[in-house]
């Protein structure tokens, strides 16, 4: 505010000074030292020298006088230029001389205002249209609309026509299942896609296409993450000794005939911690999980004695890869005393295991990544805990026909009257 009032000032005393006023005078009514002001006036002398075909100098000297705050009217007459010329300038390189005044005041005005909105509201760039013209809606009584309108990027135009619009049935079926969507997907922690959203709606009696829902998703402003790159893998040599007999056979018709496990790594504090799970095939469901610092065969074999206490069986087929926690001679003479036949992937291929290793996947995507990393093991622990009831209890799996697992195991008890 000091260099614009000095700007405007500085053209005042020196338009005075034109005009037949003493430099003395101007010092006592201004409280300004006699040395400035012939500073000001040679300055002025040497602008005027610029002025000859308006060359690039004088129009940059005048722009920048404008910028700092000086009137447009007071600069014409200072150094005899038309108005229109000098607006001509301000235009070419895009400059509001009425809005360069204001502008701290504005910017100043709607800052206040958004801060006063942020604590009422969650704003976020990521908001429908719809969302945003409520909030105008809703605050229009204590705010400008057109205020509103920039604050929120909406045009005024728009917000009237959909302010003044008739609501049509098609619009309300849509509002409605939006409304659906979001709960669905809020509910499901916000991993559920639109195929699963989709049978969920069938359960409410709702029919409405995969396409539909994505659309209405991309309106909400939520979607549901998917791995832009799969990493393709050439089938390696089989093994003698570690045979594969489950050979990509993931659709069994039997609980407890096959159970497939694998672990997995993330860093706590800089330190390895291990998960390992195990998956009954017929239903999908983790049987058993452990935590552990140390991957070895006590950590694993410590898993699958987890498995069989909670399933009171042990299984015919028991399915992993070559980690020397599964090859050892330990483990492997544990579960042979107990009947059970090893099988192994091939070396290096993951899609003969990828039943656990897609349960690893959306593990990490759904429930590590978006809060990692972690402070303590306790921390990590509790969300698997939570994500693997979430994922037994209510999420869908297409590959036992979009039912969760302990749906299917439920259904199997009751049909085989068990």
């Amino acid at each position: 505010m000091k260099k614009r009032k000095t700007s405007q000032q500085k053209d005042k005393i020196i338009l005075l000074y034109q005009k037949g006023e003493k430099v003395e005078l101007l010092s006592k009514r201004y409280n300004i030292s006699r040395s400035i002001i012939y500073l000001w006036i040679s300055e002025t002398k040497k602008i005027s020298t610029l002025k000859k075909h308006h060359s690039i100098d004088f129009k940059n000297e005048i722009i920048q006088r404008i910028q700092e705050g000086s009137k447009i009217t007071e600069l014409c007459e200072l150094f005899n230029l038309s108005q229109s010329t000098v607006y001509h300038w301000v235009k070419t390189i895009d400059i509001n001389p009425a809005k360069t005044i204001q502008t701290k005041v504005i910017e100043k005005v709607k800052y206040d205002l958004l801060l006063q909105l942020f604590k009422t509201y969650s704003i976020t760039n990521s908001m429908n249209i719809e969302e945003r013209i409520s909030l105008i809606a809703h605050n229009c009584k204590t705010y400008n609309i057109k205020l509103l309108c920039e604050l929120f990027d909406v045009n005024r135009s728009t917000y009237y026509n959909y302010i003044n619009h008739q609501t049509t049935p098609q619009l309300e079926r849509d509002n409605l299942l939006k409304k659906q969507i979001s709960e669905i997907y809020y509910h499901h922690k916000k991993i559920a896609s639109a195929s699963k959203i989709k049978v969920l709606l069938q359960d409410q009696n709702m029919t409405v296409s995969e396409k539909k829902i994505r659309f209405l998703m991309t309106e909400l402003g939520i979607q549901f993450a998917k791995n832009k790159f799969t990493k393709k893998y050439r089938r390696p040599r089989t093994s003698i000794r570690y045979k594969n007999i489950l050979k990509q056979d993931f659709n069994q018709t039997i609980p407890n005939r096959v159970w497939v496990s694998d672990t997995t790594e993330i860093k706590i504090n800089y330190k390895p911690v291990y998960l390992c799970v195990i998956i009954d095939l017929f239903s999908r469901k983790v049987i058993s999980y452990e935590l552990s610092k140390v991957n070895n065969t006590r950590f694993t074999l410590n898993t699958y004695k987890s498995a069989v206490t909670n399933r009171k069986t042990h299984p015919m087929i028991f399915h992993s890869d070559r980690g020397v926690q599964y090859t050892s001679k330990a483990f492997r003479t544990y579960l042979q005393n107990n009947e059970v036949l090893l099988s192994y992937s091939a070396a290096g291929y993951p899609y003969d295991n990828a039943v656990v290793e897609s349960f690893f996947s959306h593990f990490k995507k759904e429930a590590v990544y978006p809060k990692y990393p972690f402070s303590t093991i306790q921390s990590y622990k509790s969300v698997i805990i939570n994500y693997i009831d979430y994922y037994n209890k209510q999420r869908l799996h297409q590959g036992i026909g979009m039912i969760t697992p302990n749906l299917k195991e439920g259904l199997y008890k009751k049909n085989n009257h068990m």
